[in-house]
């Protein structure tokens, strides 16, 4: 049925008359049967009906002694019969009294029999029966006294009339049918031309190429060629910015760095980016919570805040509906990576609370020590003068975190990196260790110097950075390293096939040690191995040092367990 509808519209009418044609034949054909039935019916059938009434006017003879067998057998058995009647007459007894000649091929035995016992249920009847090929009316009576009658004539005459008017319509049909479909198709390919070719068009103009019909075609299809070109121009002009649009919008998305996932009204995924399946994964723990608060949130048409924890990582989705469709909206999700923000966060809280413990237990120390001498509470001059100290050496105290804080943030701050030049690194190696060596020796802890006997290759760096790093590292070695401890300060050749590439700087304890949970905040500023801070140091020297190195473009590296003590190095490059 769709094919048929797709056909253009002068052949579905002239398939809609040949149908028409067809069926007027068949019901021709099926009305010339019943018009021949009837007509054979009332003519001959009031012929047979009056043989069986004279037939049962001999049968009363008979019964009433008027007329013998022979008679009866005379009379129905003419030598010439030109109705072509066939007769028989039975007794009560089912024994054949007369028959005619011409009734043998159509009273054979079972048939007599078969009409005789439905005589006996019927008492007449009227039917056409068919034998040796040859149709026959036949009418059966049963009379009074018993007698059974059963008369016929065959429908030869009238089946071969029909049979030439059926030839007859068939010959008129068949030519007339050929010629209409020869013609119909003539008309349809004429017709469906310009059609085709708009139907081609329009298939090219739904996959977004440019068309241009011939306006040249005869009636109106020239007008509707002209005005196809038209909208063919303004829908490839359309199609054209939307693919820009959609390119522009896929380029764009792609460029984010937040993940965006957006489902449709119906809750199928309609775009997502890269970077979504980079936070996520695809079928993961993740991506299924993300995807379950979409339609969550689709189902409710409520916008929402979601935090989604991967691995160590957290992530947080910004669930906003969009613009309603036919009434219905769909959903879009904004996944951002806030595991360092949040990180940054606590690191701010901590340097908030550990500057505010750093700058109150000094503080606290000297304004308790200060108001004890303001009120005269100490007397003896021994004990005031110890009371001095203790503030001197806060006031050192709080002016060394000062100092850090301040470094620190010109450190992070200052883009500009530092002023190069060329250093020995031999000359800076014997330099720290004559300057620190006494106060190794004054805490009871040895100072050794690890360097080649052949002098080191120069390097291009910033002497005071590199001294202050190195120093950094040694003080915070001799305050983790119990008395009795050896701190090693060495530089050596790093090389690369042969080549001379770097000189690796390291100090080298064997005091307290560090933990892995402390290495992952080591260089993070006020962080103190010492819990308790009880020792002197701001613990901002090791963020210091990271921020030297950084702004050098160097990485430190840090080596160390607990008890057995710490190493920290790095290497700075042989130009």
């Amino acid at each position: 049925m769709r094919k048929l509808r797709e056909l253009p519209l002068l052949t579905q009418f002239g398939l809609m008359i040949v149908l028409l044609l067809i069926i007027s034949a068949a019901a021709l054909w099926r009305i010339s049967g019943q018009l021949s039935e009837t007509t054979f019916t009332e003519s001959d059938q009031a012929e047979l009906v009056r043989a069986t009434e004279t037939a049962e006017e001999w049968a009363e003879r008979l019964e009433n002694g008027m007329a013998d067998r022979d008679a009866v057998q005379q009379w129905v058995n003419p030598e010439l019969n030109p109705g072509q009647v066939f007769m028989m007459l039975l007794d009560p007894q089912k024994q054949v009294i007369a028959f005619s000649d011409n009734g043998v091929a159509y009273f054979g035995r079972e048939r007599v029999q078969r009409l005789v016992r439905r005589l006996e249920r019927e008492g007449q009847f009227s039917l056409t029966e068919r034998d040796t090929g040859t149709w026959a009316l036949v009418v059966g009576k049963k009379t009074r006294a018993g007698y059974y009658i059963l008369a016929g004539k065959p429908t030869r005459e009238y089946r071969n009339s029909l049979t030439n008017y059926r030839n007859r319509l068939v010959v008129w049909m068949i030519p007339s049918l050929l010629l209409f479909s020869g013609l119909l198709l003539v008309l349809s390919q004429v017709s469906a031309g310009p059609l085709r070719k708009l139907k081609r068009a329009a298939q090219a103009v739904e996959h977004g190429e440019p068309v241009h019909l011939d306006t040249d075609m005869p009636g109106e299809a020239g007008a509707v060629a002209l005005a196809f070109n038209q909208m063919s121009k303004q829908v490839s002009a359309t199609i054209t910015a939307l693919e820009r649009e959609s390119d522009s919008r896929r380029q764009l998305l792609e460029a984010l760095d937040e993940g965006i996932i957006a489902l449709d009204p119906d809750g199928e995924l309609m775009e997502r980016n890269s970077a979504a399946n980079k936070l996520l994964g695809e079928g993961t723990a993740a991506w299924n919570e993300v995807m379950d608060a979409l339609r969550q949130a689709l189902k409710l048409r409520q916008p929402g805040r979601r935090r989604i924890r991967v691995g160590e990582d957290t992530l947080e989705a910004a669930i906003t509906l969009l613009p309603a469709d036919s009434g219905k909206n769909g959903v879009m999700a904004v996944i951002r990576d806030i595991t360092e923000a949040e990180r940054l966060e606590r690191t701010r809280f901590e340097y908030v609370a550990n500057i505010s413990h750093e700058l109150r237990t000094p503080l606290a120390n000297m304004r308790g020590l200060s108001e004890g001498l303001r009120d005269g509470l100490v007397t003896d001059e021994q004990e005031r003068m110890r009371y001095y100290g203790i503030i001197v050496d806060e006031v050192r105290r709080l002016s060394r975190l000062v100092n850090d804080l301040l470094e620190l943030s010109g450190l992070q701050s200052n883009p500009a990196a530092f002023e190069m030049e060329r250093v020995q690194p031999t000359e800076v190696m014997f330099e720290l260790f004559d300057l620190n060596k006494q106060m190794f020796s004054d805490n009871h802890q040895a100072l050794l110097l690890d360097v080649p006997k052949e002098d080191l290759p120069e390097i291009i760096t910033n002497e005071d950075r590199l001294s202050e790093v190195l120093t950094i590292f040694l003080d915070n070695a001799r305050k983790y390293t119990p008395a009795g401890g050896q701190i090693t300060l060495g530089a050596q050749v790093v090389t690369t096939d042969g080549l001379e590439t770097g000189i690796r700087f390291y100090v080298r304890d064997n005091g307290i040690g560090i933990d892995e949970e402390a290495q992952r905040h080591i260089f993070d500023r006020f962080h103190q191995a010492d819990k308790s801070h009880a020792s002197k140091g701001s613990g901002l020297g090791l963020s210091i040092a990271r921020e030297i190195l950084l702004k050098m473009n160097v990485e430190i590296a840090l080596k160390s367990e607990p008890g057995k003590g710490s190493e920290f190095s790095f290497i700075l490059p042989v130009p």
